[in-house]
């Protein structure tokens, strides 16, 4: 996290209450490798989160949570890390045992037709727009915990309340958010391609204002195949859009 608000400064601008404990969520599956961060400055093993599922062995993608100190070098581990996949801090009255089998109950959700995938709740730029979405109820997303810290961002989850942990899948995912996501991917993959073509074929993208060639980019994705944006036919496209 090398942008943003530091662990530390979070806590102190909200330090935590005498029934609070603070959380790290994280994943083996980064490649920044939170979990030998982990080892190397905490002496209590995390829970892992998948435990008790047909998932238990998955261990080089396994989630974990467990408690950490405010003191704790694995805080300094976070604000200088500049993954922003490895995971994310949470506050919550839970037990870490009570915290891992509500995050458990999020291993896999619901899509609007019914079929089951898996959630990466512990990726941050995964969950980090999906809290911030209107269409999501986060007080029963996320009914165990009152606040977290993602990627630098702070998140108040209102109308917090302990409930029983529910078994997976048990989460419907709002359609409406699924077009939002969408709607994100869409945006980064054409910023990418903007800088692809900058880079890499100049003549190309001085020949418009840069506002006209996303325009033109955004029309492209829109064609039917074209989600992916695959350079050569947009470069294509592009010559003969701009006359070249």
């Amino acid at each position: 996290m090398s942008t943003g608000q530091s662990p530390r400064a979070w806590l102190e601008q909200q330090p935590l209450q005498a029934s609070e404990q603070l959380y790290a969520i994280f994943s083996s599956a980064s490649t920044a490798g939170p979990p030998m961060a982990w080892r190397r400055s905490m002496t209590v093993a995390p829970s892992p989160i998948w435990a008790d599922t047909p998932y238990a062995d998955w261990e080089t993608v396994m989630p974990y949570v467990g408690a950490v100190d405010p003191d704790s070098e694995f805080l300094d581990w976070v604000a200088t890390t500049d993954s922003l996949d490895w995971g994310w801090l949470a506050v919550t009255a839970c037990s870490q045992q009570s915290l891992a089998e509500h995050l458990r109950g999020l291993t896999q959700v619901l899509l609007p037709g019914g079929k089951s995938v898996f959630f990466r709740f512990w990726d941050g730029r995964f969950i980090q727009p999906i809290l911030r979405s209107d269409a999501v109820e986060v007080s029963q997303l996320l009914p165990a915990i009152s606040r977290c810290l993602i990627n630098g961002r702070s998140f108040e989850i209102p109308g917090n309340a302990l409930r029983p942990a529910r078994a997976f899948p048990w989460w419907e995912v709002p359609a409406l958010l699924l077009q939002e996501l969408a709607g994100d991917t869409t945006d980064c993959l054409l910023n990418n391609l903007l800088k692809w073509l900058s880079e890499e074929h100049p003549y190309l993208f001085e020949q418009a204002d840069e506002s006209i060639l996303r325009c033109k980019i955004r029309h492209f994705l829109g064609e039917p195949g074209m989600v992916h944006g695959p350079k050569a036919p947009l470069q294509e496209y592009l010559m003969q859009e701009l006359g070249r």
